[in-house]
């Protein structure tokens, strides 16, 4: 029998409500209703299922063996009910939810956590889910739905789905070298100057690398990479000990800057100047948690504390 093609929830909670209260008329007036209207609606119930659900003995209201049945799910349906309403009374004011983000691996590293963070304190009863991946990773979890949001520094050609891409922070790429490099120390040095140097770059589908060897295209300059490493952290590294140079977000090497790990090369037409993007599926249905985060973020009060330099990776 599909009884959902038959019976309605309003029977189903009429039907708890005569038995919970003792009687139609309790019942009628506590949902409201006229005596008749409840006893309609419960004859209509029987007539579905085919057969009684209630009988009067006396004046007592009892519940038939099929009315029983029938009753103890519908205490279990309304309560279900009942928690889907107040768990969508909790998502409409942020009382539950979930926020998923992805980041390319320098805005996700640098950036992210301190939004994401401050994000969380204005709403502390939310799960806050952070991926970090390359520029191609990023937008492939995107496509597949496995995150709300997306923030990247580069947009995608002919992407597989319609995407609405919104400003998010702007990114400055530096060059850098050991600070023993030879270039450290000059007060301007040129882009050819740059490009002779042994190059420490990141991996294929980095924003950040496609980024740099642009620069030296347009200038009809290439990049000689004699390393290719998957992390800003093990670069810096590397870059730190002589290895090459290499063009990173400021963001990615406040730390060792400020330390003196690392110089900055005081290259003619940098720093680069770029922007990050926050991408999401422009037919995504947004949800509350969504539009509390696109409201928090379009705020940009969460900026002061972004690129503080606390820890190096």
């Amino acid at each position: 029998m599909d009884l959902d093609r038959i019976v309605t929830v309003h029977q189903l909670r009429l039907l708890a409500a005569v038995i919970d209260s003792g009687g139609f008329s309790r019942a009628a007036a506590a949902m409201d209703l006229s005596q008749p209207a409840v006893s309609h609606q419960l004859k209509a119930l029987a007539g579905a299922i085919g057969t009684p659900v209630v009988e009067v003995v006396g004046r007592q209201v009892r519940l038939t063996q099929a009315g029983g049945l029938l009753y103890d799910h519908a205490k279990r349906i309304l309560a279900e009910f009942e928690a889907a309403g107040s768990g969508l009374d909790e998502l409409r004011g942020l009382k539950r939810g979930r926020l998923r983000v992805a980041g390319d691996t320098t805005v996700g590293i640098y950036v992210l956590p301190d939004l994401l963070g401050a994000f969380r304190q204005d709403h502390p009863s939310l799960q806050v889910q952070l991926a970090v991946d390359n520029r191609q990773g990023v937008y492939r979890r995107l496509v597949a739905g496995e995150v709300d949001f997306v923030v990247s520094g580069r947009r995608w050609d002919d992407p597989t789905i319609p995407l609405v891409v919104r400003p998010f922070l702007a990114n400055e790429l530096i060059a850098i070298a050991s600070v023993r490099h030879p270039l450290a120390g000059r007060d301007a040095v040129t882009l050819a100057e740059l490009a002779a140097q042994p190059f420490i770059v990141r991996e294929p589908g980095s924003g950040t690398r496609e980024t740099a060897e642009e620069a030296l295209r347009a200038a009809g300059l290439s990049i000689q990479a004699v390393m290719e490493l998957a992390s800003n952290g093990a670069v810096k590294r590397a870059v730190a000990h002589d290895l090459g140079v290499s063009i990173l977000s400021r963001y990615a090497t406040a730390l060792e800057l400020q330390i003196g790990h690392l110089a900055e090369i005081a290259v003619e037409g940098f720093p680069l100047r770029r922007q990050w993007h926050l991408v999401y599926a422009r037919d995504k249905r947004l949800g509350p948690v969504d539009e509390a985060f696109l409201r928090f973020v379009d705020d940009g009060r969460w900026k002061e504390a972004i690129g503080k330099p606390i820890a190096t990776d």
